[in-house]
């Protein structure tokens, strides 16, 4: 039984295995898991949340490395990722979820509906092309825009680019791949002061050196193409994302019969904030927690 204590910010602290992990929620009901994307933290889904509590239980942790969660000297693997929403739902109590990743939380999402399906009654992705999406000349042309990652990972210089100096790769990402704005100043100073804990800075380069980086090269040798989804899923994404090119995404929801694809206009990669409203709605409706309007 994972212990807890209160965060003086909200929300509450749950020693799993490993991992002391911080978590926000509201509402009651169907539980709905909201896995925040870099650099960001539960704090991503603070306009969403309000949306979703009074039709089902909003859960949002904080990802190990992340936001108040522990950032241990640890490996930060997508099997990693996927044992701590494991653990996250087994310290609740859930049985299943909804689930509801964006950009690299998207991936925990996506590894946990792969791996423990019986977990996920609905998986949604934001942000990213799912990892059994078929390669393409447009999804090859949407990795130019991509090239920090490499950067990232690469020992020590990850750390100094994320936390050293004023910080401009952080501010960078914001900046570029937002349409609307994008997370506010204030929500952007809070993730990147973070990234100045030099063990939260080592645990973000990490996690691009052991998971973004080998699992899109896995993605890109086919490495998923036959682990398709068996839950409804969709893939929603900004229609002005850079990452995620309409183009790359054709064909992909007659992978599957239970999959849908779907695009937020007037957004770009950071959705959540662009558009909280919409990704509520959509979630909402696409989980059948809400009436459709």
């Amino acid at each position: 039984m994972a212990r807890e204590s209160r965060s003086v910010e909200g929300g509450r602290f749950l020693d799993l295995p490993g991992l002391r992990m911080h978590v926000v929620e509201a509402g009651s009901g169907t539980p709905v898991v909201l896995v925040h994307g870099f650099p960001q933290s539960s704090r991503e889904w603070a306009r969403v949340m309000p949306l979703i509590e009074p039709h089902a239980r909003a859960i949002a942790p904080d990802l190990r490395g992340a936001g108040r969660s522990e950032a241990p000297d640890s490996p930060y693997r997508l099997d990693t990722m996927c044992g701590d929403l494991v653990e996250l739902l087994d310290a609740l109590g859930i049985e299943r979820a909804v689930v509801v990743g964006h950009d690299i939380g998207a991936l925990g999402a996506l590894a946990l509906a792969m791996e423990h399906p019986e977990r996920v009654s609905h998986l949604v992705v934001l942000s990213v092309p799912p990892m059994y999406v078929k390669l393409s000349p447009a999804l090859l042309r949407s990795v130019r825009h991509l090239w920090f990652q490499y950067a990232l990972a690469v020992p020590g210089l990850g750390e100094r680019l994320l936390g050293g100096g004023e910080q401009r790769l952080p501010h960078w990402l914001f900046s570029t791949f937002a349409v609307h704005g994008g997370p506010t100043e204030r929500d952007r100073e809070a993730y990147v002061a973070r990234l100045r804990e030099p063990d939260r800075a080592r645990a973000a380069s990490r996690t691009y050196r052991q998971l973004v980086v080998p699992e899109f090269l896995r993605i890109v040798r086919g490495g998923y193409r036959d682990r398709l989804p068996t839950m409804p899923t969709l893939v929603l994404f900004g229609a002005d994302d850079p990452v995620v090119p309409r183009s790359a995404l054709e064909g992909l929801d007659r992978l599957a019969p239970s999959m849908r694809v779907d695009e937020v206009p007037g957004a770009g990669h950071w959705v959540v904030d662009e558009a909280p409203a919409e990704v509520a709605r959509r979630i909402l409706e696409f989980a059948e927690l809400a009436p459709t309007a």
